[in-house]
Parts: structure tokens; C-alpha cells; sequence
């Protein structure tokens, strides 16, 4: 039997192919095993970092009632809501308003302002920007910062604070209430207060 001779024009070719193929195959399959891997990693820390809500309510009204009864009615244009996060809280970006009830289901008073934060956990109320706030008997009270404690059903502020009413206008730095403003204390204060002329 007579072995054909090697026709060394095509081999070189062929094994030129071989020579890339393999190292691209290999290349590729080392690229997609170690991606994978790193891929989710990569995931894991980019959602960890990312700050995205849980929950987003658009044009959204809460309400707390204890027996049966509201005593409270939270209404805001967006809440975001931070759920999964060490210290969960919810964003109210586009301002808030807050109304309280007596238990006879009649408002007694509110507040309202352009943004709010609330702490999940503590039952702490943030508002800022523009804040007002104001009870039954027309007392207005307006500054930028206020902190509502949901759980003592108070209201403060160290910041300034105006206090508008039939009397005149009282400014000061801190304030002190309870959540329905019938008993009000302004921290050094300052103010013009009307008299009426006697004849």
C-alpha cells in the first residue's frame, strides 16, 4: 500500500485557522465563566448602593385611627418609600399635609410644607421648606424646619418660628407644641402685639 504524499499547501492554511480558533474559543469561555461570577457581584454592590424606593405612591392619603376614630389624615402628591434599607423612612419630595382630628372626628389643626421625611422606625415627621402650620383658633405658625413626634403628639422646632394671630406677631428661635397647637411656647421670643384703642 502506497502512502499518498502530504500536500503541505493545504496544511499550513488549516493550521493557521486552528491557531486563532482555539485561543478565541479559550478566550471566550475564560471571558464568560469569570463575567459570570463577577457579573453578579458586580449586581450585588451597584443595588446595594443604588437608592431606589421600594414602594412610590403618586396623589396618596394616609389615615390613622385609633378606635375606630380618625385622628389623622396625611395627604401628599408622591410618597417613595425606603423599606429594605438599615433605617427605613419614606420621602414625601413634593410637599405634605397633615390633618389632625379630635375625638369628636372634628379638625383641629395642620400642618403643610413643600417636603417632609419620615423614620419609619422612630415614628419621627420631618417637614421643611415653606412650613405652616395652624390651629382651630387661626394661630399661624410658619418657619422652615418642624418635627412632629407621632408617638408624643408633639411638634418642634429649633429653628426661627413666626407665630401669626389676632393679637399681632411673635418670632423667636423655638418652639414647642402639641400636635393640635392649643398650647403653644415660642423660645426667645421677639414681636409686635396689637392694642386696641380704648375711648
Amino acid at each position: 500500500m502506497k502512502l499518498q504524499p502530504l500536500d503541505q499547501g493545504n496544511i499550513k492554511p488549516q493550521l493557521r485557522i486552528l491557531n486563532i480558533i482555539i485561543p478565541v474559543f479559550a478566550g471566550i469561555i475564560i471571558f464568560f465563566s469569570s463575567c459570570e461570577q463577577n457579573t453578579i457581584e458586580k449586581i450585588n454592590t451597584i443595588t446595594a448602593n443604588l437608592n431606589v424606593p421600594s414602594q412610590s405612591l403618586i396623589n396618596s392619603e394616609i389615615i390613622y385611627s385609633e378606635s375606630a376614630k380618625i385622628v389623622v389624615v396625611i395627604k401628599s402628591p408622591e410618597i417613595n418609600r425606603y423599606l429594605t434599607i438599615e433605617n427605613p423612612y419614606s420621602e414625601f419630595p413634593k410637599g405634605i399635609f397633615v390633618q389632625f382630628f379630635d375625638s369628636t372626628q372634628t379638625p383641629t389643626s395642620y400642618i403643610k410644607s413643600n417636603y417632609a421625611n419620615f423614620d419609619e422606625k422612630t415614628k419621627i415627621w420631618i417637614a421643611e421648606h415653606d412650613v405652616e402650620a395652624v390651629n382651630s383658633e387661626g394661630d399661624t405658625l410658619n418657619t422652615e424646619y418642624l418635627i412632629w413626634n407621632q408617638t408624643t403628639k408633639r411638634i418642634t422646632s429649633d429653628r426661627y418660628v413666626r407665630i401669626t394671630n389676632e393679637e399681632g406677631i411673635i418670632q423667636g428661635k423655638g418652639f414647642e407644641a402639641n400636635q393640635d397647637m392649643t398650647n403653644w411656647k415660642i423660645k426667645q421670643t421677639t414681636g409686635t402685639i396689637l392694642v386696641s384703642d380704648e375711648k
